[in-house]
């Protein structure tokens, strides 16, 4: 099952608020790796200012269903409600993942920095479809896990 949830961005909250929103919204008691949350926040802000959440989600896989997350920009952010409806499960509370859209010319040091900073996200070129996204993410987590010696 798939929940979409719409947070109001720029110029509402500024990328730093959204990402902080978001983190609120998809952690709580039992979650793994929140603070790689926090460690990915200059990435994760860097795609939020570039907007292009709007069209195609932030997108965790994990415990519960499966959440998609977009953001709302300019006219339709000052319209919209700063409240964000809770979620009735922690999606970071046992295995996760995330992937968000970004420009095609900063997929890899973004997913190169993240792989430093929280290997569970991952950015794809926000022209690919969220399917062909999550094929690549499966891809470039296993090329990492391999290149960190996870997997022989």
């Amino acid at each position: 099952m798939k929940v979409k949830r719409t947070i109001a961005s720029i110029p509402k909250r500024s990328a730093a608020e959204t990402w902080r929103t978001i983190r609120e919204l998809i952690t709580g008691t039992g979650s793994v790796d929140a603070d790689k949350l926090l460690a990915a926040a200059s990435v994760m802000e860097s795609l939020i200012a570039d907007e292009h959440p709007t069209s195609v989600p932030i997108v965790v896989k994990g415990v519960g269903s499966r959440l998609v997350i977009y953001c709302l920009y300019g006219e339709d952010a000052m319209e919209a409600d700063l409240e964000v409806e809770k979620l009735t499960w922690n999606p970071t509370a046992g295995n996760w993942a995330m992937t968000a859209p970004t420009d095609v010319d900063d997929v890899k040091w973004m997913n190169d920095t993240l792989a430093k900073r929280c290997s569970r996200i991952t950015v794809h070129d926000v022209n690919t479809t969220v399917d062909e996204a999550e094929e690549d993410s499966a891809a470039t987590a296993k090329s990492l896990a391999v290149n960190w010696g996870a997997i022989e």
